[in-house]
């Protein structure tokens, strides 16, 4: 995801929400007031992204479901951001079948990294994140082939190919990681 920059001003919330759509499958997220302007996924990121929702939601065993390119806004004001993917619990979707953004940051969030992601930008998103009340952050490297787990208060971990990865989330959730970038 290469993101860049529009203005060095603080954004609101409310000047935000005037802002027009994106042009040709771009979104602007607000990350501390800066807005930025995200270009759409490549077809690989789509892939992993497709896969993550699909697991997800069957894990969950209708307790809830994953999204795709989820919207949400940690804070009231000076945040909103897309997640690639998001695991939902039912009882919080139902809170947000209107139209206006709630103040709201989903349980897990996956990213997947695109080459022109900085860590910077990935440690923003996870802070940003955890401060709304996510219990989970996952960050999916598809050149190393590697998914980084990070949990409030404990020390980030990394699972490789020949590993499985617990969902926090969903106690008794697993997957394994190779199943990510398998032909």
């Amino acid at each position: 995801m290469s993101m860049s920059t529009l203005g060095a001003a603080l954004t609101t919330w409310d000047e935000f929400r005037e802002l027009p759509d994106g042009r040709d499958g771009t979104h602007y997220e607000l990350h501390d007031g800066e807005v930025v302007e995200v270009p759409p996924p490549k077809p690989n990121h789509v892939y992993i992204q497709s896969l993550l929702v699909r697991w997800l939601t069957a894990g969950a065993e209708g307790r809830g479901w994953a999204a795709q390119e989820f919207p949400y806004r940690p804070a009231t004001n000076l945040q909103f951001w897309h997640a690639d993917v998001a695991y939902v619990p039912n009882e919080d979707w139902q809170e947000m079948r209107g139209q206006e953004y709630p103040v709201y940051a989903p349980p897990l969030i996956v990213e997947v990294l695109s080459p022109s992601n900085r860590p910077e930008e990935i440690q923003r998103q996870r802070i940003a994140a955890f401060s709304g009340g996510t219990c989970e952050f996952w960050v999916v490297d598809p050149d190393s082939r590697a998914i980084e787990v990070s949990l409030p208060g404990r020390p980030s971990q990394i699972y490789g190919a020949g590993e499985t990865v617990p969902v926090a989330v969903l106690p008794g959730v697993a997957f394994r990681v190779a199943g990510l970038f398998e032909n």
